[in-house]
């Protein structure tokens, strides 16, 4: 039966039961185009007709053959299978263009993170299945290629693969489930959303790194542990698109939650600077000030119910957020008399080195009037005694 034919033999009632791949919200893709638009190559059918991804149309088809002459594919079984969707594999050669190319590399980790750029793994987890001899696979599946491809991106490399990973539907969700959190917390009702990094330390909280998931967050007496966290080029992206997906379908907000944690903790770049310090976070963006707007404005445009309510009065609904408890239990141990005493001594003897003590300069003149002020005050009482 001809390809044809069997297209116009399918049921005309057929329709899609669900969706996965969604359009972001026209809101937020005007406050940041770059982070939602493909710049080198479309995947999924929305931006197929743009105009400056018709380049990569002729790479397409040669990867096409490449794989069906590596493999001994019948191209028109193929064919009959993909129905013209656009994918390639990540099975190239050594002189493979777009994987010597640095730029062109970004561009294309870039293009594959895009919620309106995907296309549903059933296409190319199908690819392997032609495959003749699985041998030549040596026991790869779909799931470890993409594993391998966005290992820079997030925390993908340190964390294992899972069976919910196998369930992704595309590779927006198979980033979000790699990096959700195993365990659901137990949420208080309410809470306010914590302080900055440097304020909690200047009310002794000590920071560590340790774990590998996002969400290995955890406050234990005075201490604060973190997971390191690498920011990067596509650090954006990646956040930006799997909030946006986060939101069109998941009920759970855990990768907003954890957007808003470090909004807190990262408002300014010294907040930045002393997360580098303690490696919880590897900045490859350069400057701190850098990382500190990024994760400032990540969830600047994300629409929920309580937006409004965010960007008034920094509170949060608690059935949205995945860090309410520990929020709590760090406002707590910061706010407390002792605590807070001992943040504002920290806070005054910086002013103090800063106006102060910055300069032998500084330290001199203040020295000098110092002296002057204790003459001053000997020759008074000097004066006082001498008139009785």
């Amino acid at each position: 039966m001809c390809l044809f034919t069997e297209l116009t033999a399918l049921s005309k009632d057929a329709e899609f039961t669900s969706t996965s791949i969604y359009r972001v919200p026209e809101k937020s893709r005007k406050e940041n185009e770059a982070a939602y638009t493909p710049q080198l190559v479309s995947i999924g059918p929305f931006h197929r007709e743009r105009g400056q991804l018709q380049g990569m149309e002729s790479y397409k088809l040669r990867c096409l053959r490449n794989f069906c002459n590596r493999f001994s594919i019948n191209l028109p079984d193929l064919v009959r299978f993909l129905l013209l969707k656009n994918h390639f594999p990540r099975l190239r050669g050594e002189s493979d263009v777009i994987f010597r190319n640095p730029w062109m590399w970004s561009d294309l980790l870039h293009d594959m993170l895009l919620l309106e750029n995907q296309l549903p793994t059933d296409v190319p987890n199908g690819l392997l299945d032609f495959v003749q001899d699985p041998s030549l696979l040596n026991g790869i599946t779909f799931f470890d290629l993409d594993y391998d491809f966005f290992n820079d991106v997030g925390n993908t490399e340190k964390l294992p693969l899972t069976e919910l990973s196998y369930l992704a539907r595309h590779f927006v969700e198979f980033l979000l489930i790699h990096h959700s959190p195993t365990e659901r917390s137990i949420r208080p009702m309410n809470f306010v959303c914590t302080r900055s990094a440097t304020e909690l330390q200047r009310a002794g909280v000590k920071f560590r790194a340790k774990g590998s998931c996002l969400f290995d967050v955890d406050f234990t007496e005075v201490e604060l542990t973190l997971p390191s966290f690498i920011v990067n080029d596509s650090t954006e992206t990646f956040f930006w698109n799997l909030i946006a997906f986060e939101h069109c379908e998941y009920s759970s907000k855990d990768i907003t939650s954890y957007v808003i944690f470090k909004d807190n903790l990262l408002n300014t770049h010294n907040n930045v600077d002393l997360l580098v310090k303690h490696g919880i976070i590897e900045n490859k963006l350069g400057k701190s000030k850098a990382v500190a707007k990024l994760f400032n404005n990540l969830y600047k445009e994300v629409v929920t119910e309580a937006d409004m309510a965010l960007k008034s009065t920094y509170t949060w609904q608690a059935d949205d957020f995945y860090f309410a408890k520990l929020c709590e239990k760090l406002n707590a141990y910061s706010s407390d008399q002792f605590h807070e005493f001992k943040s504002k001594w920290f806070r005054w003897r910086e002013i103090a080195k800063r106006d102060y003590f910055s300069t032998p300069w500084s330290f001199i003149s203040l020295l000098a009037a110092t002296v002057l002020l204790i003459l001053t005050v000997i020759q008074t009482l000097c004066s006082i005694l001498q008139v009785k």
